[in-house]
């Protein structure tokens, strides 16, 4: 399949089972990952494998930074709330935090790291898809919260640019129609 091909038959899937993931795999996965192009040699790239009970930790997480905006917490309705809420940390095996870390070269701009990282990702979703497994990229307001990142163990300074839910398909994903370009182009010629 050409890479065009492949891009354009990329879709997220996200149902997948609990088996387990060789490490190889995701290790094939993360070096295609840091491949992406980066402006001054920053290398920003930083990566955060999540499995196992490690999940439970991220869930609990999850639910714990929810709740502290939440005027009742612990009435009924909310519970259940944040229970669901944990419980998202389970939907794949493995979870890959992408970040980008603050570089030390004075000139580097982080808005140009963090697209980096996010092209990283894109890697990440069409690696995944050439080697059979389903994976979906999740963001949010967590995300972009620094006591996540903090939480998570990065570095000071570190932006996370999004959650890559990574397993074997419990369902192949259903074809995508992908718009074309005309919609969202304008040509500046002359």
């Amino acid at each position: 399949m050409s890479v065009i091909e492949a891009i354009k038959n990329r879709n997220s899937g996200a149902m997948m089972s609990e088996e387990d993931i060789d490490p190889a795999l995701i290790k094939q996965i993360l070096d295609a990952a840091v491949c992406s192009p980066v402006h001054l040699r920053t290398n920003p790239w930083r990566f955060l494998v999540i499995s196992g009970a490690g999940r439970e930790r991220l869930g609990d997480y999850m639910a714990r930074r929810l709740a502290r905006d939440m005027d009742e917490p612990d009435s009924p309705k909310n519970r259940k709330y944040l229970d669901r809420i944990r419980q998202k940390a389970f939907r794949a095996p493995v979870i890959i935090v992408a970040a980008a870390a603050k570089s030390q070269i004075p000139q580097a701009i982080m808005r140009e790291d963090v697209a980096s990282v996010a092209a990283a990702c894109q890697n990440i979703l069409l690696a995944a898809s050439e080697l059979g497994l389903n994976a979906i990229w999740r963001s949010g307001d967590m995300t972009y919260d620094p006591a996540t990142a903090d939480f998570l163990g990065f570095e000071a300074g570190t932006e996370l640019v999004g959650f890559i839910y990574l397993g074997h398909p419990a369902q192949e994903p259903s074809a995508k129609e992908r718009p074309t370009s005309e919609a969202f182009t304008r040509w500046l010629e002359n």
